[in-house]
């Protein structure tokens, strides 16, 4: 029988209030098309190449037999959203929109959709609003008369009558004509909390169930973009949505089509804007973590640098998005949010300047955004970056820097995809880290069990090699404060890089081995945690403790049943909720089989014995029966 040990008198850290989060980038689909709830693609028709050369505008559309369907711009709702569709035909044609990745969206049955479309037209144009499968057998439509020359939006209730899991929107003419017709929306009636212009329900409900203490957005490379047009900038993607840019998605890019996937229609709506993170925040119970653009594009590709003396545009940004997200109502910015249905502050503290930048050029804009917004607002934290890799040149210089500068980062933003082995290998990686130096932010990382983006597996081996690094990183959490695992959401075959930690379609969501490891870890964990001894190297432990409660994490990595004493130098002799997860260590979750690999929960009597299953992450809370 394995001897567990545990000293609670003995503290020997405290834990970071928000060590666990959540990191959410657009890619795989994770946004337009996943998370945010819209269900039209291309809405504004304003999709175009890379080049800035409008050529694709028409990209997810295709006319019905008979349909005279044209892109114009003469007069169009404004300056943003230049292109709109010109059809005509006789009665029953129009356009159909193909949805994302060509595959629709999922209708149940009863279930109710908000239509909303902008129309003009030279007389009383009678149109309908259809939901139908591919067949065009309809499911559901409403009809309305468009009778105004000039730009009218109309809004309109659709109820799907029968379920189909490939479902087409299409806005016909009812008894012919022509219209032109501009921004085509259709949500679910249903969103998360019930916002307008929200997320998809199944989604965001599954990233909630995580608890993630914080949440860092709008990404990583997307931040920095491959041009300086497709930076990031924040202030696209608030005020009205008819109003914010569209934007190609560097992850569109060729270099990451895997497995034959075409990404050709990934752009970016910025329909989920920095007022939907902030909100989703708040909803989910998350701290807000922004990352800006410093100025750099990616330094992995083109490496385009802002040059030193234009930077001020950059920093202003990050003053003004300070102000909207904290400002008074009636300042400029903070004028913006509250106009936007939130008159409360977000309570932004954290944010991270740059995402994954390295070397002097880095640095040297770093201090620039750091100097200013210091002074300006001296309660803010900044993060700044290791770089792309556990180790090398660019770690060791960005070490070597904040040696010097150690007043001047809150935090820095470690990044590594590596083998489950380095996982394992790295369980004390924090033991002996400087604690006079900022505080370490483990911002993207994952176990990469092929080394290939396009082959990697969410298996079982993979989470348990992960869990036994988070042993670790919470016997550090005074220094290691903040760790999200990336990428957080994949489309099933639409996707450009993996492994990752939540799959869905366009019906069903469902989280991968480490997804129950990351919901599991964040769930549980203690104010501060004390010394633990254990005499069995097959198993990683940490234990902490809380008001009433202790909380002991055990990862067995052997292929053996594990009987286990576990000795505390107080009584506890209350109840104890045991989790514990295992698998074979090649086992995945899938669509068809999506708990394959879970959390069991039981309720015991504490006796401090353990049974411990082979390859398994288990978490006992004892309470003391007071």
């Amino acid at each position: 029988m394995s001897v567990i040990k545990i000293r609670t008198k003995k503290k020997t850290n405290e834990i970071s209030p928000i060590l666990y989060g959540a990191f959410f980038e657009d890619i795989n689909y994770g946004g337009d098309g996943g998370l945010y709830a819209e269900l039209v693609a291309n809405r504004s028709f304003e999709y175009y190449d890379r080049d800035g050369v409008i050529d694709k505008s028409k990209m997810c559309w295709e006319s019905l037999i008979g349909t005279k369907f044209e892109i114009h711009t003469e007069k169009p709702i404004n300056n943003v959203h230049t292109h709109y569709a010109s059809v005509c035909g006789s009665d029953g044609t129009g356009i159909r929109n193909t949805g994302f990745c060509g595959e629709g969206f999922a209708a149940r049955e009863n279930e109710k959709f908000n239509f909303s479309c902008y129309a003009r037209s030279d007389g009383d144009i009678k149109l309908t609003a259809v939901i139908s499968d591919r067949t065009q057998r309809e499911l559901g439509h409403t009809e309305f008369v468009c009778a105004s020359r000039e730009w009218s939006k109309y809004e309109f209730e659709i109820t799907a009558e029968k379920s189909c899991v490939n479902a087409y929107l299409s806005v016909e003419l009812t008894e012919g004509g022509s219209v032109d017709l501009e921004f085509i929306s259709l949500f679910p009636k249903e969103t998360f909390c019930g916002r307008k212009n929200g997320m998809r329900k199944d989604i965001a409900e599954m990233i909630a169930e995580m608890k993630p203490k914080f949440m860092r957005f709008p990404g990583g490379c997307i931040v920095e973009g491959r041009s300086f047009d497709n930076m990031y900038n924040w202030k696209d993607t608030i005020g009205a949505v008819e109003e914010r840019k569209t934007n190609w998605n560097r992850w569109q890019h060729e270099d990451y089509r895997n497995l034959g996937y075409n990404s050709d229609d990934y752009f970016q709506s910025y329909g989920i804007g920095f007022f939907e993170y902030f909100q989703f925040c708040e909803d989910i119970g998350a701290k807000p973590v922004p990352v800006i653009n410093c100025g750099m594009t990616c330094q992995w590709h083109e490496a385009k640098l802002v040059d030193m003396d234009k930077l001020e545009p950059f920093v202003q940004d990050a003053f003004d998005l300070i102000e909207f997200a904290n400002g008074r109502e009636d300042s400029k910015w903070g004028r913006k949010r509250a106009e936007m249905g939130h008159t409360a502050p977000f309570k932004l503290e954290y944010i991270g300047i740059g995402n994954e930048q390295w070397g002097n050029e880095y640095f040297e804009r770093y201090e620039i955004f750091q100097r200013e917004i210091t002074k300006k607002y001296p309660y803010i934290r900044l993060i700044t970056s290791a770089g792309w890799k556990d180790r090398g040149w660019e770690f060791e210089f960005a070490y070597d820097w904040m040696d010097k500068n150690k007043q001047k980062a809150y935090a820095v933003d470690e990044h590594f995809y590596k083998e489950p082995e380095w996982f394992l290998k790295n369980t004390e990686r924090y033991d002996n880290y400087d604690r006079s130096l900022p505080k370490v932010f483990i911002g993207e990382w994952a176990a990469h069990t092929e080394g290939e983006i396009k082959r990697n597996k969410n298996n079982w081996h993979a989470a348990l090699c992960e869990a036994a690094f988070l042993t670790g990183v919470e016997k550090n959490s005074d220094h290691v404060v903040m760790t999200c695992y990336a990428p957080l959401l994949a489309r099933v075959n639409h996707n450009q890089w993996q492994p990752d930690l939540i799959w869905f379609d366009n019906e069903k969501v469902y989280g991968t081995p480490s997804y129950y490891v990351q919901k599991l870890f964040s769930e549980y964990i203690g104010d501060f945690a004390v010394e633990t001894y254990c005499d069995d190297t097959d198993l990683k432990v940490t234990a902490s403790m809380k008001e009433g409660s202790l909380i002991l994490k055990v990862v067995n990595l052997s292929a053996e049943c594990k009987k286990i004493a576990v000795e505390i130098d107080e009584v506890f002799n209350g109840q104890c909720c045991f989790m514990s997860i295992s698998s074979e260590l090649n086992l995945e979750n899938t669509l068809q089989k999506s708990e394959n690999i879970c959390t069991d929960i039981e309720t015991l009597d504490w006796n401090g014995k353990l049974n411990l299953n082979p390859y398994s992450v288990n978490v006992a809370e004892v309470y003391k029966n007071i």
